[in-house]
């Protein structure tokens, strides 16, 4: 049987490839967003400068998820105040 983190790799290894190509994922209406910007926390600049993408279905979806991620990253619980002011863009 396989280790199923190895497939978890390759699923990795396919979105990179996707990302790297600016494409969206067949099938699915997911599209690539990425921002590049600065991440507040309370109204504080904690980073001036963060880059991340997702895939998402919309620019909303997309900046729920880098919020996200940017809370994951500061070690933060979900209920904290993090905003991203910076744009999201649509890659590709």
């Amino acid at each position: 049987m396989k280790n199923p983190k190895s497939k978890l790799r390759s699923l990795n290894g396919l979105f990179f490839f996707l990302a790297k190509e600016g494409k969206m994922i067949r099938g699915t209406g997911l599209k690539l967003y990425s921002y590049d910007g600065p991440i507040m926390l309370f109204d504080t600049c904690v980073s001036d400068r963060w880059i991340a993408t997702t895939y998402a279905v919309s620019k909303a979806k997309a900046r729920s998820n880098l919020t996200y991620q940017a809370k994951k990253l500061l070690g933060r619980v979900q209920n904290t105040r993090v905003t991203l002011p910076g744009e999201i863009l649509l890659v590709g």
